[in-house]
This record gives C-alpha cells, sequence and structure tokens, in this order.
C-alpha cells in the first residue's frame, strides 16, 4: 500500500488540478447540463433587470464562455497564480488573486455571483460562513447566487461499497469515483476529508492502476489523473443539501432560495445546482437582520495581490426550514 507522506497543501492541489483540468469529466467539471441550468437562472435575471455585474468565484471556462450580453462586466476570483495562467480565458484585468473569504469589493457591486463546485473547498463552519456573509455585502438588492454544489447523500455508503462497484465495472469515469469516495469517507463537515486519503483507499484495494484500468475498461491516461491526489493534505468539507440551504438561509442567512435543479448524471442527486436570492432587510427577520448589519459593520478585508431532473422547490425559509 502507498501512503500518503508528503505535505503537499492546497497550493500544490491547484498546480496538479490546472495542468490535469481537462482530463477531468463530469461530475468533476460541469456538463453542458449543468452550464444550462446556470445560463436559465442567470438569463432569466437579465432579461428583467438587464446587463448584470457578474463575479465568478474560479476560473471555470464553461462559466466565461456563456452567452453573456454585450457590456456585462465580469470579474474572476481565484487564489492561484497557477489556475488563472493555466485555465482563464478572459483578460488580465477581469481576473483578481485573491481568496474568496477576503475579496475587498464594494457593497453592493456584484448582480450574480456563480460558483462551481467551490463552496467545499473552504473551512467548516468558518470558511462557509465567512463567504456567505460577504457575498450578502458584495451583492446588489435583488443579486443571485448560483452554486453548484457536491452535497452528501441522505443514505451512506461506504469505501467499501465503492471499491467494489469500482471492481465490478459498475462506475463508468474518475470523477464519479472520486466523489463517491470523498462521501463515503466523509464523517464531519469540520474535519472534512483530504484527498491523499482518497489515493490511499484506491490503492489499497487496487496497488497496480494500469492493471486496474485494463480489467474494468479506463483508459490508462484516464485512471492515471488519481495520482494527483497522491500526498495531498488538502480538505474538502462538505454537506448536505438542506445544511447547505441553512448556510444561506438561515445561519449566517440573507438568502432566499430560488430553485433547485438536479442533473440526470451519476452519482444521482449529489451535484445539484441552487439559485439563491439575496434577501433585503425588510424580509429577513429580526436575528436575521442583527446578524446581516453586524457583517456590514465588520471593516472590509484586506486588498490581496491580486434527458434531465428539474425540482423547483417551494421556498424553505416559508416551511420553518430556515432560521429565522
Amino acid at each position: 500500500m502507498t501512503k500518503t507522506t508528503v505535505d503537499h497543501g492546497p497550493g500544490e492541489h491547484w498546480e496538479r488540478f490546472s495542468r490535469n483540468y481537462y482530463l477531468n469529466v463530469p461530475p468533476i467539471r460541469p456538463s453542458l447540463e449543468d452550464l444550462a441550468y446556470c445560463w436559465g437562472i442567470a438569463n432569466e435575471w437579465i432579461q428583467k433587470r438587464g446587463v448584470p455585474r457578474v463575479l465568478l468565484l474560479g476560473v471555470t471556462p464553461g462559466l466565461y464562455h456563456l452567452p453573456w450580453p454585450k457590456r456585462t462586466d465580469l470579474l474572476a476570483v481565484d487564489h492561484t497564480q497557477a489556475m488563472i495562467d493555466a485555465m482563464w480565458p478572459g483578460s488580465k484585468e477581469a481576473v483578481l488573486r485573491a481568496d474568496w473569504v477576503s475579496m475587498d469589493l464594494p457593497k453592493g457591486s456584484r448582480d450574480i455571483v456563480l460558483c462551481d463546485g467551490g463552496l467545499h473547498l473552504l473551512d467548516y463552519p468558518k470558511g462557509q460562513h465567512t463567504l456567505i456573509r460577504l457575498l450578502h455585502r458584495i451583492l446588489s438588492e435583488e443579486g443571485l447566487c448560483i452554486f453548484r454544489l457536491f452535497v452528501l447523500p441522505s443514505q451512506r455508503e461506504t469505501p467499501d461499497v465503492v471499491i467494489r462497484d469500482l471492481l465490478d465495472g459498475k462506475i463508468s469515469n474518475l470523477s464519479i469515483l472520486k466523489l463517491r469516495l470523498f462521501m463515503s469517507m466523509h464523517e464531519d463537515a469540520e474535519d472534512g476529508v483530504e484527498l491523499g486519503q482518497v489515493y490511499d483507499a484506491l490503492i489499497k484495494a487496487a496497488p497496480d492502476l494500469e492493471a486496474l484500468a485494463v480489467k474494468i475498461g479506463w483508459s490508462k491516461e484516464h485512471m492515471l489523473v488519481i495520482n494527483n491526489y497522491r500526498g495531498l493534505k488538502s480538505i474538502f468539507h462538505l454537506l448536505t443539501l438542506e445544511q447547505t440551504i441553512d448556510l444561506f438561509c438561515g445561519d449566517p442567512g440573507g438568502f432566499r432560495v430560488q430553485r433547485v435543479l438536479t442533473p440526470a448524471y451519476e452519482p444521482v442527486r449529489r451535484c445539484p445546482t441552487v439559485a439563491l436570492r439575496r434577501c433585503s432587510l425588510e424580509e429577513a427577520g429580526e436575528e436575521a437582520v442583527c446578524r446581516i448589519q453586524a457583517a456590514d459593520r465588520l471593516p472590509g478585508p484586506p486588498a490581496l495581490d491580486s434527458a434531465s431532473h428539474e425540482h423547483v422547490r417551494d421556498d424553505p425559509c416559508q416551511q420553518g426550514r430556515c432560521r429565522p
């Protein structure tokens, strides 16, 4: 068994990921279905309110290439220069190198925020709470967040079940395998799961990756992408969909769910796209107003160097599932 022995943190993770981004397939990368969901939601806002000021969390090329109207003010924020250099298709002026939780953007300066599979990259609860408070500050009235999420299933599976399905040829690609292993090994949102642990679990079951690729009908190149996880200490902090909605609508709050859209691909119901509308102070409850106003009184963050299934859910805030 190959052990994770080298301490490679987030910087090394994104350096490796940027080199191999296009070797990944959905669900690690967004599918055309996911991008269509994002554009459909964003376009509804545009048709009602006009040309938007857009913030991309990360440098996902597919989000940049959506058919934004002319004069769209589009800004991307990513903390890794390697990702920006390798993947950003826009101008240098349209990308800011900064941590998401310390973006130095003016209050009310963005209308739509998009993020593809990024919330779990932040520590929980502090990092995820901080981002949501910051987005409420940055967004305009009636502003919109559109997040594609990786969420834990209601019925958990064990790593042994995932590995057995892999060896039996029931998992069609590495992205599905990685996501299922992340989730099966995830016990606590605060502790999360190290990426290197996912690599170790696979190597323990199948030390010869090239032989495994032949056995299950994957290409060698596709299988060996998992080597990028070897030794990585980066941590994913996953939540259920309900827990994520509670972050936006309950604590820290300030948002209401507009739509939840679930793609048809495997693993089912684990990669929804969620649209959340910013609440005004008048809409928020008394406790939420206190949280929002307290956040607004904080000093600004320091500048850094910079066939599918659709579920239109009722607003959970009206169902008593969001506090207050």
